[in-house]
């Protein structure tokens, strides 16, 4: 897509039409709606074709105007320039590093090139469906605000997304900006946080985020859900100053449902190293049943889960004609209530049980090996020994 000033509009990000998706994009268009709504979103504004909108704020003078606002008189201020495009961070498609984002832009003949490589980043991607116009461009806005250097930066999920836990929230932080998680630059520090902001899941207090960050993180996305109507992605930072700031919310993409409560955790595990492949009809009569019977006998006598579900359910199954197994039942998987397991005395005295009966074992097999007190012969040597 070209860019010549005159044929584009401004639209600002506190006027009715930024909020919409259609004009502006949807990124663009949640902030602008994020910051309706008090959530702490940077000033800016949008660039979209001039066809797109009635907003009197068209051509060269307009688009200067603008600029100057955000990046001072001398336009020493620097800007992000960033895309924000009719098919990206939808509910069924992110697309999230398909655009380009330009940082820190300083100077007018800077941001023109900037822009023109957001809009020439457009190109990369083809659409899943026309533009919402009957428009010959190919659905690209691009979304100018200041350049903040942030302190701590980093990317929040309001809702675990691998286990459907609505009641997670999942935190990655660097020092810096976000952009390092999201080109994938940096490794971050993972938090996962109850809607309380409380620690879980063995992460250590000893991080990037402070308790009162994490509270008002925790905070930005229980509000960022109840005014999108879901749990977002969301790409935040903490300023200089200790101000935290919204730089990106979008749906959650391919949120899967909730396992149900008691729901077991099915897998190859440890055992596909004996069985790698599909099994055919006849594998399974003949290995299945023996490898599941030898496991649930080894988890008894080891103590490593009750009998009473060890008679209910079986260790191995076979499932689109793989082997898997019980992940929790084998231990390669932590267990969906590890606090509720240390305080547990049953597992305590289900050990004790079997260091019992496995002690009692071992002290028969000397015996039995030397036929004292079994009634049963010793072994004859084998041939060639004396």
């Amino acid at each position: 897509m070209r860019f010549e000033a005159a044929e584009w509009a401004v639209v600002p990000m506190n006027t009715p039409w930024a909020t919409d998706p259609d004009i502006t994009g949807a990124k663009a268009a949640h902030l602008a709606r994020a910051a309706d709504e008090g959530l702490p979103v940077l000033p800016g504004f949008v660039l979209v074709p001039a066809t797109r909108t009635r907003s009197a704020l068209t051509g060269g003078e307009a688009l200067r105007g603008a600029w100057r606002t955000l990046a001072g008189g001398d336009g020493r201020e620097p800007l992000v320039v960033r895309s924000s495009s009719l098919y990206e961070d939808t509910e069924n498609s992110s697309m999230a590093g398909r655009f380009d984002s330009v940082l820190d832009v300083r100077g007018w003949d800077d941001f023109v090139t900037a822009v023109r490589t957001v809009l020439s980043s457009a190109r990369r991607v083809r659409p899943l469906r026309p533009a919402p116009h009957d428009l010959p461009d190919d659905g690209m806005a691009v979304l100018v605000q200041p350049m903040l250097k942030s302190a701590v930066g980093g990317v929040m999920f309001g809702a675990d997304p691998v286990e459907g836990r609505t009641d997670r929230i999942l935190v990655n932080v660097v020092r810096g900006g976000p952009d390092q998680l999201v080109d994938g630059s940096t490794r971050g520090v993972r938090y996962q946080l109850t809607r309380r902001a409380r620690l879980v899941g063995g992460a250590s207090a000893a991080g990037l985020l402070t308790r009162g960050q994490r509270q008002r993180l925790v905070g930005l996305a229980r509000t960022a859900e109840r005014v999108f109507g879901g749990p977002q992605d969301m790409e935040f930072g903490f300023g200089p100053d200790g101000a935290l700031w919204l730089f990106q919310a979008r749906p959650i993409t391919a949120m899967p449902p909730r396992p149900p409560r008691g729901a077991r955790l099915l897998g190859p595990g440890p055992v596909a190293e004996t069985l790698p492949g599909v099994l055919q009809p006849l594998e399974e009569d003949l290995w299945m049943a023996p490898m599941s019977h030898g496991l649930t006998v080894a988890l008894d006598i080891a103590g490593a889960a009750p009998r009473r579900r060890l008679r209910r359910v079986p260790v191995v199954m076979s499932v689109q004609g793989r082997a898997v197994a019980d992940l929790r039942l084998l231990g390669s998987a932590p267990s969906a209530h590890p606090f509720l397991d240390r305080i547990n005395t049953a597992n305590g005295a289900r050990r004790a049980a079997a260091a019992w009966r496995v002690g009692r074992l071992r002290s028969a097999l000397p015996l039995l090996g030397g036929g004292g007190g079994a009634g049963v012969a010793p072994p004859p040597p084998p041939p060639g020994s004396c």
